[in-house]
């Protein structure tokens, strides 16, 4: 019988830190008086994780289950006096009180981020520093799988944590995991790299990051060109695929300005005509598509 009861306390025990406990939260939001709105949903992740990005106010934030308080709604509430919501990490516990106490924040910051762990039923939060660099590694990559020759990123104007890089993707036979990638932090392997959740996930179905954790890789679906923005902040991949490289070649160039005395504007043509800017060109150019003052217009 003790050993009965010895098995029940373990298995009890298993499943509240277990994702089957997790399971039960598909939904957090914010709320108090340190969140800008009143209210707002937090995103969520894949592994039982709920992730928020932006802006708070000097107050209180209360995390629960329901968009609004009612007899329903359970509060995520620190299970330690005076918590901070930047934190490495504190315990929290559930609770129908609306009235426990909730995370601390002590002054007003655009770059706040936290993430609740409903399998680990901790909160962690930081004070986000923009990343410097971003790098892409990869078999399927020009710079292979070596340190400090990978392929930098550019970081978009007025944008710290937004980095974008555009280029070929293709399978090298020659290299270790040939159709694979990720994305590094720096021109090295380690501290802080990006990965997706799941192994050989297509980056062009990809829209969450992983930031360390395992050492999952992107596969590429086909050979081409690709463009890639990464928000570092957010942990966001957008990925497009511009085509093989027989017709993407002057995409990725500069733009250039051109002036015929009439209109000018940028004009990138993804086919081998370059045209001039603004209006004038419509009408009396070849068939093919074209990037107008940054925008695709195909000329028919």
């Amino acid at each position: 019988m003790e050993k009965m009861k010895y098995q029940l306390i373990v298995l009890l025990a298993w499943l509240c830190t277990s994702g089957l406990w997790a399971q039960n939260i598909d939904n957090l939001w914010i709320t108090g008086s340190a969140v800008p709105g009143g209210i707002q949903q937090l995103e969520r992740f894949p592994n039982h994780q709920f992730k928020f990005a932006g802006t708070l106010l000097p107050g209180e934030v209360k995390v629960m289950t329901t968009a609004g308080h009612d007899s329903q709604t359970q509060y995520l509430v620190p299970r330690y006096y005076q918590s901070y919501v930047v934190n490495n990490g504190l315990a929290y516990k559930l609770s129908d009180n609306a009235d426990e106490p909730g995370w601390i924040v002590t002054f007003e910051e655009n770059r706040y981020r936290f993430t609740v762990d409903t399998s680990t039923r901790k909160l962690k939060g930081e004070l986000f520093q923009p990343w410097d660099e971003l790098f892409i590694v990869g078999g399927c990559v020009e710079c292979g799988w070596e340190s400090y020759v990978m392929l930098p990123f550019k970081r978009q104007k007025d944008q710290l944590c937004t980095w974008t890089w555009t280029g070929e993707l293709r399978e090298h036979p020659e290299n270790v995991e040939p159709r694979r990638f990720k994305i590094m932090g720096q021109n090295a392997w380690d501290p802080k790299q990006l990965h997706p959740f799941t192994q050989d996930e297509s980056p062009l179905q990809t829209t969450q990051l992983c930031t360390g954790g395992d050492d999952n890789k992107w596969q590429i679906p086909s050979d081409g060109y690709y463009r890639l923005t990464v928000d570092v902040f957010r942990e966001t991949l957008r990925a497009e695929f511009l085509g093989t490289s027989a017709d993407t070649e002057t995409a990725i160039q500069q733009p250039q300005r051109v002036e015929d005395g009439r209109n000018s504007g940028v004009m990138t043509p993804l086919s081998p005509w370059r045209g001039v800017g603004g209006e004038a060109w419509k009408g009396s150019k070849p068939k093919g598509i074209y990037i107008l003052n940054g925008k695709k217009v195909i000329q028919k």
